[in-house]
């Protein structure tokens, strides 16, 4: 992504003025002893497939004659015809009968499926959350310098319906005991940003989500998630951010107070369980961390989605 720099003293002023102020019926249960499947990677961390679902978000009209960032040309074969979803369920996870709570993000440039669930030690953040949830990772566009998102971005409801088709496949896979759509945590690093918001605007489960978790990655759009976070009081934007979207949070902050929100904003030094439990929208700097390790340098994706409103695993 582009950088938008700020200096260390400004984020210092944005610290003192903006002060520390699902639709389907549960189905019969099919769970059964021959459960696994030969499209299922195991490891000791959960089970991962990749799969393809005709929701995903490409191929798609808008990428149909490929895309050209600063000079460089994406091929839409190369870029825009992969609609594998990575699907990852936690070690620890157990069907429940009546819903399947989900953790949907959204990548970043240059990246895809496969590199962002190793590099970003997505399953074992999942796992370590203690989250009951299954985490689903849609591949946008592939290894390119583009935050298109394709169908989740430009149609309506395509959301919804690339979670559905999840949910049953799940279910028909034998590891969930229900098709029923349970609570939603969207996430986005960097360029996932666009599809994030527009999944909020459009797509047709913005009821469902709970919170959305942004890492690094308030480079546009902003208003999409702004608007979601005004439409219910118990929605949450938490987004940990560098010097490189320093300028894209002070606008986010602002447009979330105008819409009439209180909020929190903190140095990374000051993160504690108290303000991740706080339950107000929650802005952190952090002054250390590069772009590109926000969301596993010290493990915060596993540690904002512990206190995120998604059920916990029960102990035996």
């Amino acid at each position: 992504m582009p950088c938008r720099p700020a200096t260390l003293v400004a984020i210092w002023v944005v610290l003192l003025c903006f002060s520390v102020s699902c639709g389907e019926r549960a189905l019969a249960d099919p769970i059964g002893a021959n459960a696994a499947s030969d499209m299922w990677q195991v490891s000791a961390d959960g089970e991962t497939a990749l799969h393809p679902f005709p929701h995903a978000p490409y191929p798609h009209p808008s990428r149909a004659a490929g895309h050209t960032y600063d000079g460089k040309f994406f091929d839409a074969a190369g870029h825009y015809s992969d609609s594998t979803v990575g699907i990852f369920i936690p070690a620890g996870f157990k069907a429940d009968a009546k819903s399947v709570d989900f953790i949907v993000h959204f990548h970043g440039w240059s990246n895809n499926v496969s590199k962002v669930l190793d590099r970003y030690k997505m399953r074992q953040q999942v796992e370590a959350s203690g989250v009951n949830a299954v985490l689903v990772v849609p591949q946008g566009p592939k290894d390119a310098q583009d935050s298109g998102d394709g169908k989740l971005e430009l149609e309506p409801d395509a959301f919804a319906a690339l979670l559905h088709e999840v949910a049953q496949f799940l279910y028909e896979q034998k590891k969930t005991r229900s098709t029923q759509i349970g609570r939603i945590v969207i996430s986005a690093h960097s360029g996932g940003y666009k599809g994030a918001s527009h999944v909020l605007q459009i797509g047709g489960l913005s009821d469902h989500v709970s919170e959305v978790l942004l890492f690094d990655a308030a480079y546009g759009d902003l208003a999409g998630f702004s608007g979601w976070q005004a439409a219910a009081p118990r929605r949450r934007v938490i987004s940990l951010f560098t010097d490189d979207t320093a300028s894209g949070n002070v606008e986010l902050m602002s447009l979330i107070q105008k819409d009439g929100s209180a909020l929190r904003i903190a140095m990374e030094s000051e993160l504690s369980d108290a303000l991740l439990a706080g339950g107000m929208p929650l802005f952190i700097y952090t002054p250390e961390l590069a772009h590109d390790e926000t969301m596993q340098g010290r493990g915060y994706y596993a540690r904002f989605l512990q206190w995120s409103s998604l059920a916990k695993r029960q102990q035996k």
